[in-house]
């Protein structure tokens, strides 16, 4: 599919489309044409109340490679109706616990309170461009994040910038694991799509990480996953890519983890925890972190674990 069809469908979407109570012959009507309805399930029915579909879908294919084939429609598409209000990853558990793809979850989101939302998201097959009611998907994802067992809880990352569409907003927190063992899972799949899905929406993401009151990591996305480290007793091996660096009187090393699809998630969970372990970071109670947040934005990381 072309950008300028993709332009197209999102002014159709956002402009032009009436749901009205999400119910009804002319909904009905509205899904034999261009999008497909989404029915409720009768376990979906507690967020979504009366309605008798939860969302409009048309299907956007993503030729080449996807990240920079989903950022060329996520470019179109804020050309056609103005800038995202959020944009991240919805993690491996996409929107009501469907699977995400396996390079990436990234989205942008254009929300109207009390209305609709659009969604331009990574789906299986491709992407999607979803119209929806707003509340019950916020209100599914609220529960999800309280309620979900660690392993079939949303992860991945939101950027919210501060404007009025955002307004009654509540996301919840980043999720927090009690023991070492319990971080790796899903420090890996936080890590693995990164780069894609940094790439992918045209946004960074970087998180310094802290044990006690000193800095040992950061972690930095853009196109490619970088790892700073300040090290006291880990010894980097530059066989395997660390490389030192000197600003001023501050020493530091860095590792290239990867572009989009390079970056060996398990591998490098298990690296940074030896590392956090050797820095004699004692406890998952003394790791601690300081997301950079983007200018005039708030960003959450959560599927990072701690």
């Amino acid at each position: 599919m072309r950008k300028d069809d993709t332009a197209d469908i999102a002014r159709w979407l956002w402009h032009e489309v009436d749901p009205g109570d999400w119910s009804g012959e002319a909904l009905r009507l509205l899904g034999e044409g261009r999008g497909r309805l989404v029915p409720v399930q009768e376990h979906e029915r507690q967020y979504t109340g009366d309605r008798e579909f939860r969302g409009l879908v048309v299907p956007i294919s993503l030729e080449a490679e996807p990240s920079t084939a989903f950022r060329r429609h996520a470019e179109a598409v804020e050309n056609a109706i103005g800038a995202a209000n959020s944009v991240g990853s919805h993690g491996p558990t996409g929107p009501w616990y469907e699977r995400s793809p396996d390079w990436g979850a990234p989205f942008l989101r254009w929300r109207r309170p009390g209305t609709e939302s659009l969604e331009l998201r990574a789906a299986e097959t491709g992407a999607e461009l979803s119209l929806q009611p707003t509340e019950p998907y916020e209100e599914w994802r609220a529960a999800a994040f309280e309620w979900g067992e660690p392993s079939h809880s949303p992860g991945g990352f939101v950027i919210e910038y501060l404007d009025a569409a955002n307004e009654g907003l509540s996301t919840p927190g980043g999720l927090r694991v009690p023991r070492w063992a319990a971080l790796p899972p899903l420090l890996s799949a936080f890590v693995r799509t990164l780069p894609a899905e940094t790439c992918a929406i045209g946004r960074n993401v970087s998180v310094t990480v802290f044990g006690g009151n000193r800095q040992v990591l950061a972690i930095h996305s853009a196109e490619r996953l970088t790892v700073v480290g300040w090290f006291k007793y880990f010894v980097p091996d530059e066989g395997l890519g660390w490389s030192q660096r000197v600003e001023r009187t501050v020493r530091s090393w860095t590792f290239d983890a990867g572009g989009p699809g390079e970056v060996d998630g398990d591998w490098l969970a298990r690296h940074l925890v030896e590392i956090l372990k050797t820095e004699k970071v004692s406890s998952m109670a003394k790791l601690g972190k300081h997301v950079h947040s983007l200018e005039n934005a708030h960003t959450v990381l959560l599927g990072l674990g701690f």
